[in-house]
């Protein structure tokens, strides 16, 4: 592997290209491999308008590569025994009391680490517009106890940030410390990594990415990244904020701590300042992909033995040729992300972006690099450049639906409201949040917009929001006064009825 330099700076142009079609200002990528310094590789702007470029210690948002830090931070507190990974989240957090009681009684921290708990999720509620995150801190764990059950308990992998957010309640729980100073303390410090932070950094803070949205001609327009963790909500299941040089630190800890741990067959080592990562990274649950080897999900990481697919957690899917790695790929308006270890071989691949691009960038940039790293045949490779409507009805006059509702927990509220004759819905009463209501039929209307209109307003738009998302209907009672607001955000859970104060 000794060329593993100049084979990775051969991908140049089609990393380039793949910036161009997607949509991606900015790239950071960090490599290591065994007996070779570690390769930085930086593409583009972390701001388009001022033209200043990408460098190793530039700050992006890192997604749900947050997850990996919060299993490794509860693991110390199990090799410290201060907590199991089999105790029961009701035995460690006093407020968790979930309306179901199969979730209630039998959950354990394993359970949510590994997202088998079959509760229902929250997103598509939480993470709003112009980088508004919906939930308050003093609902979160009200919000969590009302999720059902939406599969069965244990049965079925079913990604869920809300699963995280309960990991990062018994961290602070069982350590006495809050989330930040935890982290801090115990690994941030530890491993040296000074451009690391888990809520918005300060002004002062110099090399911060600016986020982006990609529009459909793969253009980009500058948006603000969610303030998870700002708030409380979101800092334990995707708040980090990192950079290429840092997250290199973190993954070749991870590795070696980790091929160290499982030759030793041992939970940790005296010479990692990560443990129990024998039990971090092995497979917990398959994550029910279509494949003859193994695709299961760890603590935080996702587990592949190649060939096989990579496509469950995250936007593509590719087949590769022969060995295992944990993975993790995530996304949100403003970033992509892509970090790879492969043990055996003592590798770690990392890619960060400033874009929610029109494909998921990182994800293919990362799949090259490991195309190249494993040797694949050039013959093998991938060429990764190349609901119905009731007709002739119509609303009731606009002012009869405007007024507040509220769901059922009183966490959420909708106001409706018209403005210059045109029917408009704001959730949480937020001006950022106001999209205008087009009737659809009768009583339905439609809030969708065109892609690039909600692109830079920044909020989420990618391909898995059912058409019902789309969709408000207006409830009333027997003598026609409108008295609900019903929405499906969600299509494996009921709809949520917002009732009219």
């Amino acid at each position: 592997m000794a060329d593993i330099t100049v084979r990775l700076r051969h991908l140049a142009h089609p990393i380039e290209r793949l910036m161009s079609i997607a949509g991606t200002p900015g790239v950071s990528i960090g490599v290591v491999t065994k007996d070779n310094p570690i390769i930085y590789d930086n593409y583009g702007f972390r701001d388009v308008e001022r033209k200043l470029p990408v460098t190793e210690d530039t700050i992006f948002p890192i997604c749900s590569l947050t997850k990996a830090i919060t299993a490794a931070a509860l693991g110390l507190l199990v090799e410290e025994k201060k907590v199991s990974w089999d105790s029961l989240v009701k035995d460690v957090l006093p407020t968790f009391h979930s309306v179901d009681p199969i979730i209630h009684n039998h959950t354990t921290i394993s359970d949510i680490l590994c997202h088998r708990t079959g509760m229902g999720w929250g997103d598509n509620l939480i993470l709003g517009t112009a980088g508004n995150v919906l939930l308050r801190s003093e609902h979160v764990m009200k919000f969590i106890n009302n999720r059902p059950l939406i599969r069965p308990f244990r049965a079925k992998f079913g990604y869920n940030n809300l699963n995280y957010e309960m990991v990062g309640s018994v961290i602070e729980q069982v350590s006495g410390q809050s989330y930040f100073d935890f982290l801090q303390s115990r690994l941030l410090d530890p491993l040296g990594m000074e451009r690391t932070f888990f809520q918005t950094p300060s002004k002062s803070v110099d090399g911060v990415a600016v986020c982006y949205n990609a529009l459909e001609n793969a253009s980009t327009v500058p948006i603000d990244f969610l303030r998870m963790g700002d708030d409380g909500y979101g800092a334990a299941n995707g708040g980090a904020r990192s950079s290429v040089k840092d997250l290199v630190k973190l993954y070749s800890s991870y590795m070696k701590g980790f091929n160290s741990q499982f030759s030793e067959t041992s939970a940790s080592n005296e010479d990692s300042p990560l443990k129990q990562l024998n039990q971090i990274m092995s497979g917990k649950i398959p994550s029910d992909q279509p494949s003859q080897h193994e695709a299961s999900y760890a603590y935080g990481w996702g587990r592949v033995q190649l060939p096989g697919r990579l496509g469950q957690i995250g936007l593509n899917p590719a087949l590769l040729p022969n060995a295992w790695f944990c993975f993790i790929r995530e996304s949100l308006p403003g970033s992509l992300t892509f970090v790879a270890l492969l043990p055996e071989m003592e590798t770690v691949i990392v890619v960060l972006t400033n874009s929610l691009a029109l494909n998921d960038a990182a994800d293919w940039i990362g799949q090259l690099i490991i195309e190249e790293i494993v040797n694949v045949p050039s013959e093998l490779r991938t060429d990764f450049t190349r609901e119905g409507r009731k007709a002739g009805t119509s609303p009731k006059p606009l002012t009869e639906y405007v007024g507040t509702y509220w769901d059922d927990l009183q966490i959420f509220k909708v106001e409706v409201r018209v403005l210059e004759d045109k029917l408009y819905w704001l959730m949480q009463g937020l001006e950022t949040e106001r999209f205008k209501l087009t009737h659809y039929h009768e009583d339905t209307f439609t809030w969708l917009e065109a892609r690039d209109e909600l692109a830079s307003r920044g909020r989420w738009v990618g391909s898995d929001q059912d058409a019902t998302f789309w969709k408000v209907e207006f409830g009333a009672n027997e003598s026609g006064k409108v008295r609900e607001l019903i929405w499906v955000p969600d299509v494996e859970l009921p709809p949520i009825i917002y009732t009219r104060s």
